[in-house]
C-alpha cells in the first residue's frame, strides 16, 4: 500500500480508529517502512494530546447564578476524539483554528464583554454546534477547503467584538466560498487572541451591513448562425488564446449557480485544455512556421448527419532557456474592492510562482494603484527573489479604483527600461471595478491599443466575485495584444504561471487570422462555434493594417464548425435569387469541402506570411473513430453550447456530453481533463 504524509488514514491511524483490520495491517506496514510517515504519526499523536489538554485545562470562567442555570438546562458537551481528529487532519489550520474554536466555545463568559450583550442568550451554543456540524464535512475535503473554514473561525471571531449574538450566529451558518491562504496576521490574530483570553473592549454600536450587489458583467454575445455559402462563402476571424471564460464558468459551478450565458465564451473553453496535435519541426531561426496546421472530420454527436470540421494549430515549443529576455511591470489594483482572500493575497502567491521562474536576464517592476498610483518597486532584475517577494508581501487593499493613473505609470517603467527583441509587457492583476479617474472603456482600450504598437504587450489576470468586469478586462486583453485568463485558486495560479508560462507570456505568431471558403457542391450550412467576438469582415483578411491574436509557444489553438452537408434535410433561412450575380464555374477538385488559409506576421515584422490548406469529404470519419483530442474538443465546445441554451444541439445534455468527455481523457498530466468531467456533472445536476 502507498500512503503519503497527507493521506488522512494516517490520523484515523494514529488514533486508533481503523477498524478493518486488513487495512489497518497493510497501514502498519507502510509506517514501517517509512521514516517519514513513523515521524508522522508521532507528531500527530503529539499534537492531539497538545491540544486535549489544552481543552482540559482551560479554566472555566466565573457564572452569575442566571448563566447556571442556563448551563445546567444546555450543558455544553466534552470535547470529542473526532474534533481533535478534524483539528489535526488539516495541514494548515491547526494551531489558528484550535485557537479560534476555543475562543468561540469560551467567548460568552470571559473578559469585559458586556454582559447585556452576552449573558442572557444561548446564540453562542447554538454557534458551537453549528461549528462541530461543519468540522467533519470540510476536514474531509482538501487543503484549500480547510483554510477557507479557517478564515471561516476567525472571522467569526473577530465579528464577536461587533455583533449581536443573533448576527454572530448567523454568520457562522455561512460557510466561505473563497479559495486562498489566509494571510498570516489573521493567523497570528486568531492564536494571540487565544493567549489572552481574549479581553476584550466592549463592543460599539451594531450599524446594519451594506447590501452587497452582484454588478459583473459581460459582453453581449450574439450567436452564430448557420450560413449558406451560395451567399456568404467566406468565414474570417482572428484566432484566440485567452482562457478567462472557462475557468470563470467553473467559478460559477462550483458555488452551486449555472454561469451567465454571456459569460460563455466557447472558444475559451475549449482553447483552455492542450491537445496532442504535432508542433511544427522547424523553429523560427530555421525557417520553419511558428505553428503547425492540423484537420479533421467527424460526424457531429448531437446531429450524425451533420459534420464538423475541426481546425487546430500547434505552436513551436520554446525551450525555456531560447526565450527572450523579459521586462515586466506587475500592476496590481489594491484597491478597497481587491480586500478579500481571493483577490489581492492570490495575486502576490500567483506572481510569486511566475518571480521564482525569471532570472538575471529578465526584470521585474511593480506599480499599484487604488485612489492614486506608485511606484512600489523600481524595475530591478528578477534574480533578488527576496527584494519582489518583500515588496509584493507589504502590499495591503484599501480606497477607490484609479486604473488609468496606474495603467499610465505601468507603461512609463516598461518603456524606460524597454528590452529591444524582448519580451516587454505589463501584467494587470485586478477585479476590473474601474470607477475613478480615467474610467472610461473606449479611453483605456485606446492606450493599451498604442502601447502595443510600440511593443509593450498587456496581459489581464482577472480576480474576484460580485463585482468581476469581464467586459472591460477581455477587451483590454485583446486591444493590448496579450492573454486574459482569470484566476479562481491556487491549481489555477500554478496553471497559468508554471504549466502554460511560455505560452503566456512570449509571442510566436502576430496577428494571426484565418479564413475558411465552404465549397456549395459539398456545403448546404455552416456555422462556427464560438469566436462570436472574434469575427473580421472578409476584406480583413488580407489588410496587414488589421490586427488579430498572438501565439505563443507551444500554444494549441482550435476551431470547430459544424457543417450541413449537401442533401441533407435542413430548414435555412434563404434570400431571393440574386438578379445581377452570375453563377460562376466550379473550379474546385471534386470532394474539396472547404479550402482554409492562415495569415500571420512574425513578430519582428509587419508583413504577413500565408499558409493554405484544404479539406476533403473522404477525410470524414465516425465520430466514434475519430482521435481523443477530436472528441473530447467537440464534448467542450457542445458543454459551451448547452449552457448558452442553444437549440442547435437538441436533446444532446450533460449526460451525453460528460459519456464523451471521460471516454476521450486520454493523456491527462495537470489533471485539468478529468476536472472538467466533475464540471459537466455539476452542470447536470444543477439543470435539474
Amino acid at each position: 500500500m502507498k500512503i503519503s504524509k497527507e493521506d488522512p488514514r494516517l490520523t484515523a491511524y494514529a488514533f486508533g480508529e481503523i477498524d478493518d483490520p486488513k487495512e489497518r495491517t497493510e497501514i502498519e506496514q507502510a509506517i514501517a517502512a517509512n521514516p517519514e510517515l513513523q515521524a508522522e504519526v508521532e507528531s500527530i499523536r503529539n499534537m492531539g494530546e497538545l491540544l486535549a489538554g489544552g481543552l482540559e485545562r482551560e479554566a472555566v470562567p466565573e457564572l452569575n447564578e442566571f448563566e447556571k442555570a442556563k448551563m445546567e438546562q444546555a450543558p455544553a458537551p466534552e470535547p470529542k476524539r473526532w474534533l481533535l481528529r478534524t483539528l489535526i487532519s488539516w495541514p494548515v489550520v491547526t494551531t489558528a483554528a484550535a485557537a479560534a474554536l476555543v475562543a468561540i466555545l469560551f467567548m460568552p463568559t470571559v473578559g469585559s464583554v458586556k454582559k447585556e450583550a452576552y449573558q442572557t442568550d444561548d446564540s453562542l451554543t447554538e454557534l458551537a454546534q453549528e461549528v462541530a456540524q461543519e468540522s467533519p464535512r470540510v476536514a474531509a475535503t482538501n487543503e484549500v477547503e480547510a483554510v477557507e473554514f479557517e478564515e471561516f473561525l476567525a472571522d467569526t471571531v473577530f465579528t464577536m467584538r461587533s455583533r449581536s449574538p443573533a448576527q454572530d450566529l448567523a454568520k457562522a451558518k455561512q460557510l466561505p466560498v473563497a479559495s486562498a491562504p489566509v494571510p498570516q496576521s489573521r493567523m497570528a490574530f486568531g492564536a494571540s487572541m487565544a493567549a489572552d483570553h481574549f479581553v476584550l473592549p466592549p463592543p460599539p454600536p451594531v450599524e446594519p451591513e451594506p447590501q452587497t450587489w452582484n454588478t459583473e458583467k459581460y459582453d453581449p454575445i450574439e450567436d452564430s448562425d448557420f450560413r449558406s455559402p451560395l451567399v456568404a462563402p467566406l468565414s474570417t476571424f482572428s484566432i484566440d488564446v485567452d482562457t478567462a471564460s472557462y475557468a470563470n464558468v467553473r467559478r460559477f459551478l462550483n458555488q452551486g449557480q449555472m454561469p451567465p450565458a454571456d459569460a460563455v465564451r466557447i472558444e475559451e473553453l475549449v482553447n483552455y485544455f492542450s491537445y496532442n496535435d504535432t508542433p511544427p519541426a522547424s523553429s523560427l531561426e530555421e525557417g520553419g512556421d511558428p505553428f503547425a496546421v492540423h484537420m479533421a472530420q467527424a460526424n457531429a454527436p448531437w446531429h450524425p448527419a451533420h459534420r464538423l470540421l475541426r481546425v487546430a494549430l500547434k505552436g513551436y515549443v520554446m525551450p525555456w532557456a531560447e526565450r527572450p529576455a523579459s521586462n515586466l511591470v506587475f500592476l496590481l489594483d489594491v484597491s478597497g474592492s481587491m480586500n478579500s482572500a481571493n483577490k489581492l493575497p492570490l495575486v502576490k502567491e500567483a506572481l510569486q510562482l511566475l518571480t521564482h521562474r525569471l532570472d538575471e536576464r529578465d526584470r521585474v517592476a511593480i506599480v499599484v494603484y487604488a485612489g492614486a498610483s506608485g511606484l512600489v518597486l523600481p524595475s530591478t532584475t528578477a534574480n533578488n527573489t527576496e527584494t519582489i517577494e518583500h515588496a509584493l508581501n507589504n502590499l495591503s487593499a484599501g480606497g477607490s479604483t484609479n486604473a488609468g493613473a496606474g495603467i499610465e505609470l505601468a507603461y512609463k517603467v516598461a518603456r524606460d527600461h524597454f528590452i529591444a527583441d524582448g519580451n516587454n509587457r505589463v501584467i494587470l492583476c485586478t477585479d476590473g471595478d474601474f470607477n475613478v479617474g480615467q474610467s472610461n472603456r473606449g479611453e483605456l482600450t485606446a492606450v493599451a491599443d498604442k502601447q502595443a504598437d510600440a511593443g509593450v504587450s498587456l496581459t489581464v489576470l482577472g480576480f474576484g466575485m460580485g463585482n468581476f468586469k469581464d467586459d472591460m478586462l477581455e477587451d483590454l486583453s485583446n486591444k493590448g495584444k496579450g492573454s486574459y485568463a482569470y484566476i479562481d485558486s491556487r491549481a489555477e495560479a500554478r496553471k497559468v504561471f508554471l504549466e502554460d508560462l511560455a505560452s503566456n507570456l512570449f509571442k510566436i505568431a502576430k496577428d494571426v487570422k484565418i479564413q475558411v471558403e465552404f465549397n456549395p457542391e459539398q456545403v448546404q450550412a455552416y456555422r462556427l462555434i464560438g469566436y462570436e467576438n472574434r469575427r473580421l469582415k472578409a476584406e480583413d483578411f488580407n489588410n496587414d493594417k488589421k490586427k488579430a491574436g498572438d501565439i505563443g509557444p507551444g500554444h494549441s489553438v482550435v476551431a470547430f464548425y459544424e457543417i450541413v452537408p449537401v442533401g441533407s434535410e435542413f430548414q435555412l433561412p434563404g434570400v431571393d435569387t440574386l438578379r445581377y450575380q452570375k453563377q460562376v464555374e466550379s473550379e474546385t477538385v471534386p470532394g474539396e469541402v472547404a479550402t482554409v488559409k492562415l495569415r500571420y506576421k512574425r513578430p519582428d515584422q509587419d508583413t504577413s506570411r500565408l499558409i493554405t490548406r484544404t479539406a476533403h469529404s473522404e477525410e470524414l470519419v465516425d465520430f466514434d473513430k475519430a482521435g481523443e483530442d477530436f472528441r473530447f474538443g467537440a464534448a467542450v465546445a457542445a458543454f459551451g453550447l448547452a449552457l448558452r441554451n442553444s437549440e442547435t444541439i437538441g436533446e444532446f445534455g450533460y449526460a451525453e456530453i460528460g459519456t464523451i468527455a471521460i471516454d476521450s481523457i486520454g493523456q491527462d498530466p495537470g489533471g485539468h481533463r478529468s476536472e472538467f468531467t466533475e464540471l459537466v456533472s455539476v452542470a447536470e445536476k444543477l439543470s435539474e
